[in-house]
């Protein structure tokens, strides 16, 4: 019996973490990786390990439509584990949610910067957001969950491929054809520049 609720319980994480990393990916929020090992120092039993905020993200020193937005999607992204994990249990998670709120709330008061009640009001408006993203990429989520399963860690570009397999394969193809485009461009230029009465 121990082991079903253990293998419940890291399938419950799995799903946890893929609403972390699916979230991130489909707002663009890019991360390092993303991993269903539990960390007994921090107290977890996985995490995603995101990018620093870009220098311009300074929410306490200006206020404005990207500063609001990169910081909204960060706040999707912390809820969206427990929203996932919700999901798949098909009840509330009883802890490891207590970490993504507080920095979720954290982050709502230097986006705000107002009253509790306004706080909490965005707060809400965040989480009806969340909910719609994890029903939306409820696919992917549970293709991100049966990798971490499976692999246990998964990078950007992991999840990026378990998600919508073949898009790796897709966006190096692009990026060949536009270098071999801006190859041909700057070739073009340099005869030009070389023979200008051409």
């Amino acid at each position: 019996m121990k082991k079903i609720i253990g293998a419940r319980k890291s399938t419950a994480t799995a799903y946890h973490e893929a609403g972390h990393a699916v979230a991130s990916w489909f707002q663009g929020l890019k991360f390092k990786y993303v991993t269903v090992k539990p960390d007994a120092e921090a107290g977890s039993l996985g995490h995603l390990l995101g990018n620093r905020f870009p220098r311009w993200f300074q929410p306490d020193v200006e206020y404005s439509d990207r500063q609001r937005l990169q910081g909204e999607r960060r706040i999707v992204a912390d809820f969206a584990g427990q929203v996932a994990e919700a999901k798949f249990r098909r009840k509330p998670p009883r802890y490891g949610m207590h970490s993504d709120n507080q920095k979720a709330v954290e982050m709502a008061f230097h986006l705000c910067g107002c009253s509790t009640k306004t706080v909490e009001a965005y707060l809400r408006c965040c989480w009806c957001q969340t909910q719609d993203l994890v029903n939306r990429r409820w696919r992917e989520i549970e293709a991100v969950a049966a990798a971490l399963l499976e692999r246990e860690t998964l990078t950007y570009d992991d999840v990026i491929e378990t998600a919508r397999p073949g898009s790796l394969a897709l966006r190096g193809s692009l990026e060949a054809g536009m270098a071999r485009k801006r190859a041909a461009v700057s070739s073009r230029t340099r005869t030009v520049k070389m023979n200008p009465h051409r």
